[in-house]
């Protein structure tokens, strides 16, 4: 048996949510709290079992292996049943809809209820996977539908989005299209990436000069959009995967402590004058310089 101990399954855990990740016996050993001569052990019969790609003295799973596809579709199976159960049989109807009427490839659970940061009044967020490009109506919920073709140009590029599904999305249908991108390494974000984000950030930016006229509230919106673009962007620059906007903050941090304070103060919803919002965007330009 590949799992036989609470131990090894907490281990296992530990690979699951950092699928592109590899770590040492030390670092599993300070991640789940076990000691490192068990933790060995463990990673010795994970090896034997070929379940393992090792790097130097670094693991992650192999997913070019069956038995780690389906270790990825049981924890994500198991998030799903974890969920309240309004919400579970929300998403898991809408799942099934978009089963019946685009004959999907993949369906992947993303945005905030992948991550359990929902609040009540949240749409529910699916990657859809489909050659049928007519998206349902179905309310409270926001499908981007993408083909395989645009799958795999959005993940050569690096595309944020593709990125962030990989990352956290759950999958609750796929025929093998969508876990298959987890037999490759998180790809690099490209400069195209980096400059669309950056022009983006400029259009971003003259919105909110707009919108300060005629909406403050509005403008107090967008501008979180836009630091959390910027946000991205320091950390694109080093490298850096963006995780969700309710950690880029303290991602950020390291590179410039400005930006991550505005984050929190907008994430907080404290109020803003006029004249901090434009602080705030000034800040905004000089981080993408």
């Amino acid at each position: 048996m590949i799992i036989e101990k609470e131990s090894e399954i907490k281990v296992l855990r530990n690979f699951y949510n950092n699928p592109f990740d590899f770590f040492s016996i030390a670092e599993i050993s300070e991640k789940i709290q076990i000691s490192r001569n068990w933790i060995y052990k463990i990673i010795s019969k994970f090896e034997k079992f070929r379940i393992l790609k090792r790097f130097g003295k670094k693991y992650k799973l192999d997913f070019a292996d069956l038995f780690c596809k389906r270790l990825k579709l049981l924890f994500d199976s198991e998030y799903l049943n974890s969920l309240n159960l309004e919400i579970k049989n929300r998403v898991l109807s809408i799942a099934n809809k978009l089963i019946f009427e685009l004959n999907p490839e993949s369906i992947v659970l993303v945005g905030s209820v992948a991550l359990q940061k929902q609040k009540k009044e949240s749409d529910i967020d699916f990657l859809v996977i489909s050659k049928n490009k007519k998206i349902p109506n179905l309310e409270k919920c926001n499908i981007i539908l993408l083909n395989g073709k645009e799958l795999k140009e959005k993940y050569l590029k690096g595309d944020d989005f593709v990125v962030s599904a990989l990352l956290f999305g759950k999958i609750i249908f796929d025929k093998e299209i969508f876990i298959n991108f987890f037999e490759n390494p998180l790809p690099i974000f490209s400069q195209e990436i980096i400059q669309e984000k950056i022009k983006y950030c400029e259009k971003l930016e003259e919105r909110i000069y707009t919108l300060l006229k005629m909406d403050e509230k509005k403008a107090k919106e967008e501008l979180l959009y836009l630091v959390l673009q910027v946000a991205r962007i320091i950390l694109l620059k080093n490298k850096i995967t963006p995780k969700t906007k309710y950690d880029i903050a303290k991602q950020v941090r390291q590179f410039n402590k400005k930006i991550s304070q505005i984050i929190e103060e907008l994430i907080k919803k404290r109020i803003l004058n006029k004249e901090k919002i434009l602080d705030y965007i000034t800040a905004c330009k000089e981080g993408v310089r």
